[in-house]
């Protein structure tokens, strides 16, 4: 029996994960979950991708087509040399389905290692499975690759089911003035375009809530903000998501709405008539108050 043949390696690791399938979907195409996975296993990992300002990304950032992968081991080892693995991930064109990225080597030491990865919801949550076929220099290196990478896979679903419970904090921003709030319509996904919201975006690690908002604000509509107080609850978006809203007055009068289509003042009367995404709207009842309360300090 030839040893220098290559083995190729099909493998397969589940785990039902208590948790919505939007949340999993998203845990799974973060680029720190790949990384995390490949220093729980002693390794180091970072993930460039060609043509983005010095190749990197953030470590939350969703992954993307073309991305680069590259997994070094600490020292090296019989079955795995201290040269760079590198994978090139690959992501289907469909961004309002959450769609996972699959990773196809491109260069390193083994001779092929490719990974999938399918989520199906359930009564009991989100089945996760991972299939890695995964061909060896030669054979007698077999039963130590197939533990590594079995070992992988299954640290791969750990750390995406606790990123998958952690709570994304949405913030939202009502621009007064005059005692009108400022509203701006979406383009995108389809199944939103033309509805109205207040603007905003996402909390990335180490931002504070007023922070992401300033940022977002400035990115979206070009503004330089002041941040007053929270209005209305917790709104629940679902996947493990909260939209909070706060109050906020621009420094300045030109607006350059950069992902909107179009803004728009509206008045206390006017609030109802506006067609809302449907988290914006449950925050109106709060925010005809404070648009009525000249008096409210923001």
């Amino acid at each position: 029996m030839p040893l220098l043949r290559s083995t190729q390696i099909p493998l397969r690791a589940t785990l039902l994960m208590d948790a919505p399938q939007g949340a999993v979907r998203r845990s799974l195409r973060r680029a720190d979950v790949w990384t995390r996975t490949v220093r729980a296993l002693g390794g180091r990992a970072d993930v460039a991708r060609p043509g983005a300002p010095d190749d990197a990304i953030g470590a939350r950032a969703a992954l993307q087509t073309g991305d680069l992968i590259r997994v070094q081991r600490e020292g090296g080892s019989a079955w795995w040399p201290p040269r760079s693995l590198i994978l090139r991930v690959d992501v289907p064109a469909d961004p309002g389905d959450l769609p996972l990225p699959s990773l196809h080597l491109i260069a390193g030491p083994l001779d092929r290692c490719t990974v999938s990865l399918t989520t199906v919801s359930t009564g009991a949550g989100t089945l996760v499975t991972v299939d890695a076929r995964v061909q060896a220099v030669t054979a007698v290196l077999t039963p130590t690759l197939r533990g590594r990478v079995l070992e992988a896979a299954q640290l791969l679903l750990g750390i995406a089911l606790l990123a998958a419970r952690e709570i994304q904090v949405v913030v939202a921003g009502a621009i007064v003035n005059d005692g009108r709030v400022l509203a701006a319509r979406r383009t995108a996904p389809i199944e939103l375009a033309g509805c109205w919201e207040l603007p905003g975006g996402k909390v990335n690690p180490g931002e504070t809530e007023q922070q992401a908002l300033r940022r977002e604000l400035d990115e979206e509509l070009g503004l330089s903000v002041s941040i007053g107080e929270r209005i209305g609850p917790d709104i629940d978006l679902g996947d493990n998501r909260v939209l909070r809203c706060y109050l906020a007055r621009a420094g300045g009068a030109r607006f350059t709405p950069n992902e909107h289509d179009a803004i728009q003042w509206v008045e206390p009367d006017g609030l109802d008539e506006m067609n809302w995404l449907e988290a914006d709207r449950s925050i109106l009842p709060e925010l005809r108050l404070a648009l009525l309360d000249q008096k409210r300090p923001i």
